[in-house]
């Protein structure tokens, strides 16, 4: 469901778009500009369309996980058979790589297998007893999820481990 700000910037944008275009019936302007003007803004309003749910928040397809992350949260949607989707891990991290200075949380959209599930399924239960966890790439042979990357046209293999985060260590007074 399109919630009423969305909604309400997809109604100016059409708005915006039909003044353009009436607009372009009573100017002086010669035909291939009219029309060029018409296929534009058509063009503008399909990207501004596809360009909401990046900023809604919305997990990402096109960016590789982080080498460390700490996970925040997870939800796993099974395959199923009747709806026919193939099902999906979402995991909400914030990145740990070395050097790296983004501590705002990213969520990502991997495919479901049933190894990933399991890894996940038991790093959020650890995580609901107030465990927290670091997840990292590992160089496993054997593949446990795929990024959905679709900015290379394929799928990444993910290898993916779950730790216990350790304590902090604070400087004693």
């Amino acid at each position: 469901m399109i919630s009423l700000s969305i909604a309400g910037i997809l109604i100016a944008f059409v708005l915006l778009a039909v003044l353009l275009l009436s607009l372009n019936l009573y100017s002086n302007w010669s035909w291939p500009v009219k029309a060029s003007a018409i296929v534009l803004v058509s063009l503008f309003y399909l990207v501004s369309y596809f360009s909401f749910p990046p900023l809604l928040g919305w997990p990402t397809k096109s960016s590789n996980l982080p080498e460390r992350f700490r996970l925040i949260s997870a939800h796993v949607e099974e395959p199923n058979k009747i709806d026919g989707t193939d099902g999906a891990v979402y995991l909400w991290i914030t990145d740990m790589t070395p050097g790296n200075n983004a501590k705002k949380p990213r969520a990502y959209s991997l495919t479901f297998t049933n190894s990933l599930h399991k890894k996940v399924v038991d790093a959020k239960a650890k995580l609901n007893k107030k465990l927290p966890q670091l997840g990292e790439i590992t160089e496993d042979d054997r593949p446990v999820g795929e990024v959905k990357d679709n900015s290379q046209g394929g799928q990444v293999s993910v290898n993916l481990e779950f730790f216990d985060m350790p304590d902090p260590l604070f400087p004693e007074k």
